[in-house]
């Protein structure tokens, strides 16, 4: 049994220096997931759409994301301003490791539409963020590259690129992802469509921690080269650990109307 014990303890050890010394892409992302989920978080966030012309629209809206205690997630982007968008809601749920499933509520209609596998990939609520980008992806439909490394803004970063096994997944042909090697957090990421066009780049700016290792952007850029459009994406208030009944991410309390209280 001692011996036992000591070879399970030589052997972790090992791939932890593994791991510190010449991580897989795979393993890159599995850390970054790792290192940065949180139980419970309440986000205010400002919304700012840029078009060619530079004209300008604000959105306010509020993030909640929580662990449930099966280890599976939800979250909701709930909009407050402006007025015609008011309690307009996006509901995000994760119903097994593998497998997430969205749906929008909007005010008008009063009623909860399924977002399709094929409508994932369209714009959200006019900002250059697609419902795909809004939920986690599932390493498992991917492929990884050999991480290679660059500079940016003085940050040593792992560069990885990510190409789904199945194109009919996903909207992008690949991506492009630069992570920060001391905190294991993306810096910057470009999207490209099927036919290997740059089409979008996404920075995430001011990065900070509240001391527990779990790190976040208080500002986000989505550039979008094909529309010449930018969504800026600014933090106001931040809540971790907030408490959050489970009964809040339901249909039946957004119907109700519930999540606006």
């Amino acid at each position: 049994m001692r011996k036992t014990g000591l070879l399970i303890v030589i052997f972790s050890l090992f791939a932890s220096l593994s791991l510190a010394q010449d991580p897989t892409g795979r393993q890159i992302f599995e850390e970054h997931r790792d290192r940065h989920s949180i139980s419970n978080v309440l986000d205010h966030v400002v919304m700012l759409l840029i078009d060619k012309n530079g004209n300008r629209k604000i959105r306010s809206l509020k993030r909640y994301n929580k662990k449930f205690e099966d280890g599976l997630k939800r979250s909701m982007i709930v909009f407050l301003e402006p007025g015609d968008l008011k309690g307009t809601t996006l509901l995000t749920r994760q119903l097994a490791e593998n497998e997430y499933k969205q749906w929008i509520y909007l005010p008008g209609r009063n009623a909860m539409q399924r977002i399709a596998s094929r409508s994932q990939r369209s714009a959200f609520m006019g900002s250059d963020f697609t419902y795909e980008d809004l939920q986690p992806d599932l390493l498992d439909n991917y492929n990884f590259s050999t991480p290679e490394s660059e500079t940016i803004e003085g940050k040593d970063c792992f560069v990885i690129v990510m190409t789904p096994k199945n194109k009919k997944n996903t909207s992008y042909g690949k991506r492009i992802f630069w992570i920060r090697k001391d905190i294991y957090f993306t810096m910057k990421i470009e999207f490209f469509d099927h036919h290997k066009r740059l089409i979008k780049t996404q920075t995430n700016h001011e990065l900070t921690t509240e001391g527990n290792g779990v790190w976040y952007a208080k500002k986000v850029l989505m550039d979008n080269h094909k529309k010449k459009h930018k969504t800026l994406m600014g933090l106001k208030e931040r809540h971790e650990n907030k408490e959050i009944d489970n009964t809040f991410f339901t249909q039946k309390n957004i119907l109700k109307g519930m999540h606006m209280e």
